[in-house]
Parts: structure tokens; C-alpha cells; sequence
């Protein structure tokens, strides 16, 4: 009966009692693999084909304009250059084996920007797996990634410069120093202004242990070089005869007696002129009169102007004869302000004398001295400002991964794959041990059997011949005189 079962197959509570046998041996394999597996793919396979991404914002005081602190464009590229991966490794000695050469050359970095309905930009950042060693190490690179740009950002706002350099104001002559002046002046109190907007007028800055309102670092701007300053400096230096000036006070003392020289000269010349003009007739006699040919006169050309109006070009004609020698007459008058008594052969005595011009000049250099502090103060204003206001504000904490495989289903899909194969290779091996056995037991049972069948066989023979001889034996000694009649 049995052999005929396991000639027809094999029960399920047999594969179970095989399995049983060996269970402990499945599982211990079934486990080492599924180990194995998950160490291949979270070392090996998975850094190979996985990308992480984490988004974020960077949020200075001009982001909204997409502009560094000098107002130069803001590239969201940069954020990838090679600058700023070099500075995010440094920023982690555990970073400083990444290779970001590669890593840019193959393209295993990428940058994105999005604009959102308000404005802002995200900026989602994604690098390969395969140069870190797990997800950490990736999450970690592009936080200092962010972080380093955050850094550039805050550097270039502290390399602001808003002052003059010395040496490129004693460059120019008075006139222009009073423009550059000026111009700086404009600049503080616009930047001042930009600040006070975006922020508030009592927004609070800290510099050297003191807290002051924008209010109050625009107002010790305001003072300085208000437009009455301004007003009476432009006309000293230019009725004083200092707007063609340079240079410092030596320079100075070496540069008036020169210009003395050419005053005097120009002094001389124009007396000429005006005496010529004197002898001659005077050519408007229009009835119109000086005042009148000195007006505009308004000439309409025919030429169309894309409006479909005439052109009207207002042209002034050439001055009169009175008009030439009232020019000559005050510039002369000018001049004899600057040289006073000079003009005639006498004393220096009028405003161009080298210790006037050098106290105009010591006028000119405390604006600068003060107006350049006050930039420098601007500097350290908004290098403060940048550097309360600059970070990243990322939208998740932890890096989104991508191509990779879930270690978890890959474990208990190898223990249980495992599992079953071990368990046919442990049931095939036992159910053919079984019948090996089995075969060996049946074919001792059969010899067995074989062997009583022919010592039966042998004991009946043994029996008919013993019987056949006692017959025999019967016979010879039967005799018919032994019978008795009854």
C-alpha cells in the first residue's frame, strides 16, 4: 500500500513533515539571503540608480527682484557652479571627499526654480546617490549646498562699497568733487530710503553693541550736504575760481600762480575785445532793440512728425553787439573778483590766492571725510540687514528619494523566495532519501518472503515423499494371512 502512494505522489502533510524536519536549516538560509540582498541593495544597488531632492527658498532682502546686493542678476545656476559645491563641502569634513568635478561633468546635479503665485521661487536641488554613502550624506550635501549659497549672498552684500576712494576724488577737479559729492549724498539717502520700504523707518539695526532705527542712520546722513550746502559751495567754487583746481594742498600752491597767469592774460584780452566792439557801429537798429533780437524765435519746418504735428525747433540767433561786450565786461569782473588787485599789476588780494583756494579744499575734504563715514556706516547697515534677513527656508526637512528600491520588500522578498526554494530543494531531497529507504525496506521484505515460500515448498515435499515411503513400506509387509475373516 505504501508503495503505491509514493508511486501515485506525494501528500501536502508529507511536504510538511519533510519541511519540519529541515525547518530550521530553511529558515537559517532563507534569513542569510534575505540579509545579503538587503546589504546589496542599500550599499550597492540602490546608490547606483537613486536620486535625492529636497526643495527650498532663499529668502535675502532683495529675492524678490531676483537681484544679488550689488544689483546684478541673480542666476539660480549658481547655485550649482563649482564655487558653491566647493564651499558646501568645506562646510562638513564629512563632505570632503564628495566629488563635485565629476559630479558636474556628468551632470548628477541639477538645479530647478519655480515661481510661485506670490512671487517667490523654489528652488528644488537634486544630486545622484551613487557619491554618498546613504541618504543622510545626501541630505546633508544639499543642505550645505543651500547654506553656502546663503553664504555668497552674505558675502557679496559685506563687499559693498557705497564710499569715494581718496585718490579718485583728489583726481578731479573741485567742480566735479562737488558732483561726486553730491552723487554720494543722493546715493546714501536713496539706499536709506530702499531700506525704510522694505522694511519699516523704526526697523532696528545693531552696530557695535548700539541699536538704532533706520530713521535715525538716514537722518545722520540728511544733515551733511542738505541742498543749501550744496548751493552755496556749487557758487563759491565757481565765482571763487576754483572749479578747474586739483589736487591736494601742495599741489595747490604749485597750481594758482599758474592760473594767476592765465586770468591775467584772459583779463587782458577781453579788455581788448570790448574796446574793439565799442568802435563798432551797432548793426541792430530793427527797431526791435537788443531785447528783442536776443529773444527765441520759433522756426516751424515742414517735415511731419510721426504725431502728424509740425516740427518746432527754437532757435536762439547771434547776440548783439551790446550783448558781446556786457559778456566780456562780466566776465572781466569775474576775474577781477578772483584776482583782485592783480588784474591791474597789484596785490594777489582777490578769493584765488593759494590759502583761500587750500581752505575751500579743507571745506570740500570734511564733506568727503563725513559723507564717506556715513557710507561706511550704510556698508555695515546693510551687511547687518543681510545678515538678520539670508537663509534657507526649505519646504521639507528630509531628502525625497528617487530610482530607488524599498530594502524592506526587497528582504521579505528574498527570505520568502528563499524560503520556497529551499523548501522544494529540502523536500526533493528528502522525499527521494525516503524512497531510497523505503526501497531498500521493501526489497529486504521480499527476500524474506521469497525464502519461507521455498522452505514450505520444501517441508510438503519432504512430507509426500515421507508418506510415499511409508505407503511403500506398508505394502511389503502386508500380508493376506494377516486378514481375519470376521
Amino acid at each position: 500500500m505504501d508503495a503505491e502512494e509514493r508511486e501515485s505522489g506525494i501528500t501536502f502533510g508529507e511536504i510538511c513533515h519533510l519541511i519540519g524536519k529541515k525547518i530550521w536549516m530553511v529558515l537559517g538560509i532563507a534569513a542569510g539571503v534575505a540579509v545579503l540582498a538587503v546589504i546589496l541593495f542599500a550599499l550597492v544597488l540602490n546608490p547606483l540608480g537613486t536620486s535625492y531632492s529636497m526643495s527650498f527658498e532663499l529668502i535675502y532682502p532683495t529675492s524678490t527682484q531676483q537681484q544679488y546686493p550689488d544689483g546684478t542678476p541673480f542666476s539660480y545656476r549658481n547655485i550649482i557652479s563649482r564655487t558653491i559645491l566647493e564651499a558646501a563641502k568645506r562646510k562638513d569634513e564629512r563632505l570632503v571627499n564628495t566629488d563635485v568635478v565629476t559630479m558636474i561633468e556628468q551632470d548628477h546635479v541639477q538645479i530647478a526654480a519655480k515661481t510661485e503665485e506670490d512671487g517667490s521661487v523654489v528652488y528644488t536641488l537634486t544630486v545622484h546617490g551613487k557619491y554618498f554613502a546613504n541618504e543622510e550624506m545626501a541630505q546633508l550635501f544639499i543642505r550645505s549646498v543651500a547654506n553656502a549659497t546663503v553664504d555668497d549672498i552674505m558675502s557679496r552684500a559685506s563687499k559693498l562699497a557705497y564710499g569715494i576712494s581718496e585718490e579718485s576724488f583728489n583726481g578731479n577737479n573741485f567742480e566735479a568733487r562737488l558732483d561726486l559729492l553730491n552723487e554720494l549724498y543722493t546715493t546714501l539717502l536713496s539706499t536709506y530710503d530702499r531700506w525704510i520700504s522694505t522694511y519699516s523707518s523704526g526697523y532696528q539695526v545693531t552696530l557695535d553693541g548700539t541699536a538704532r532705527s533706520l530713521s535715525d542712520y538716514r537722518a545722520g546722513v540728511y544733515g551733511i550736504f542738505v541742498e543749501g550746502v550744496r548751493g552755496v559751495l556749487a557758487q563759491e567754487c565757481e565765482n571763487s575760481g576754483y572749479s578747474l583746481l586739483y589736487g591736494d594742498e601742495v599741489e595747490l600752491a604749485g597750481m594758482i600762480p599758474a592760473r594767476v597767469d592765465q586770468l591775467k592774460k584772459e583779463y587782458a584780452l577781453n579788455e581788448q575785445i570790448i574796446a574793439a566792439l565799442r568802435e563798432q557801429p551797432d548793426s541792430s537798429t530793427d527797431g526791435g532793440g537788443a531785447s528783442a533780437a536776443y529773444s527765441l524765435r520759433a522756426v516751424t519746418l515742414a517735415g511731419k512728425t510721426e504725431e502728424g504735428g509740425n516740427n518746432i525747433v527754437i532757435e536762439q540767433p547771434d547776440p548783439t553787439l551790446e550783448q558781446r561786450i556786457a559778456y566780456y565786461t562780466e566776465r572781466n569782473a569775474v576775474i577781477a573778483s578772483q584776482l583782485g588787485d592783480a588784474v591791474t599789476g597789484g596785490e594777489l588780494n582777490g578769493t584765488l590766492t593759494v590759502e583761500k583756494a587750500q581752505e575751500f579744499a579743507q571745506k570740500i575734504d570734511s564733506y568727503f571725510t563725513s559723507l564717506n563715514a556715513e557710507a561706511e556706516v550704510l556698508k555695515n547697515v546693510t551687511t547687518a540687514i543681510y545678515r538678520q534677513n539670508t537663509f534657507a527656508d526649505f519646504i521639507s526637512q528630509t531628502a525625497e528619494s528617487d530610482g530607488d528600491t524599498n530594502i524592506v520588500l526587497v528582504g521579505v522578498a528574498a527570505f520568502i523566495l528563499v524560503f520556497l526554494i529551499a523548501s522544494v530543494i529540502v523536500c526533493a531531497v528528502e522525499y527521494n532519501r525516503g524512497r531510497r529507504i523505503a526501497g531498500q525496506a521493501d526489497g529486504a521484505c521480499s527476500v524474506e518472503t521469497q525464502g519461507s515460500a521455498d522452505n514450505a515448498q520444501d517441508g510438503e515435499q519432504d512430507d509426500v515423499q515421507d508418506g510415499a515411503q511409508d505407503v511403500s513400506d506398508g505394502q511389503e509387509n502386508f500380508s493376506p494371512d494377516q486378514v481375519k475373516p470376521e
